[in-house]
């Protein structure tokens, strides 16, 4: 072989080093390329499922389970500290101090609520029935934009003097929920109702909704006015 023909083969040899050393350059940066595209996929999967099981841990550490316990038998509920957290934390803090204990449900109107909670319906005196309370009164927790209340009406509820809370996600009256009954904006107490067989959205937006039943149906629609709440437990 002579000097030109070898000198040839010299450079067919380099170029086909050169060319293998760019394929496996290039199949390396693809490699890292693929590598970085799974790592950042995986780390937005990973970071978007944290973040729904915190979200979800948050919203049922907010809930509560409550057994009202009545003569004509057990009304489950499940309390959402999520939509009315100072609401929650009264009713609760009443029922361990055994507030309720003894008192009855006062006022019952078929097809629309039962209402209870109130102390002085322990007494002998049926007038004064609606009428007490716990002794202190506290703020409405309400964000009627969350349950689809028309804007005139929230002018209409503004302009009475009803303060709203545009951070909550507020839980519309519908059947099976437990609200506060009030004598106006504010004036939230003790007394509360369970809405029997008709949701009922013309209260959105005037009273504030902290749970609703989840066993017992049945129970509450048998409810009698004098129906007695023999005490209200707290199962978490």
């Amino acid at each position: 072989m002579g000097k030109a023909q070898k000198l040839k083969e010299q450079r067919k040899l380099e170029k086909i080093t050169e060319t293998t050393e760019k394929k496996a350059k290039k199949r390396k940066i693809e490699i890292i390329v693929v590598v970085v595209v799974l790592v950042l996929v995986l780390g937005t999967v990973a970071f978007f499922y944290l973040n729904r099981i915190h979200k979800e841990k948050i919203i049922m550490e907010n809930l509560v389970s409550a057994t009202i316990e009545t003569t004509k038998g057990n009304i489950e509920l499940q309390l959402d500290r999520n939509a009315a957290p100072k609401t929650v934390d009264n009713f609760v803090k009443l029922a361990k101090e055994r507030f309720y204990d003894g008192t009855t449900f006062h006022r019952v109107v078929k097809d629309f609520v039962i209402q209870g909670g109130d102390p002085l319906s322990k007494d002998n005196d049926p007038t004064n029935d609606g009428t007490g309370g716990p002794g202190y009164l506290f703020a409405d927790e309400i964000n009627p934009k969350s349950i689809g209340v028309p804007d005139e009406t929230i002018q209409q509820l503004e302009a009475a003097g009803y303060k709203y809370d545009y951070s909550l996600t507020s839980l519309p009256n519908k059947v099976g929920v437990i609200a506060m009954a009030n004598a106006g904006p504010d004036t939230n107490g003790s007394q509360f109702f369970i809405i029997t067989t008709q949701d009922q959205p013309n209260l959105n937006g005037r009273h504030t909704v902290f749970g609703n039943v989840t066993n017992g149906m049945d129970v509450v629609r048998q409810i009698e006015q004098g129906d007695i709440i023999n005490k209200v437990v707290i199962n978490n």
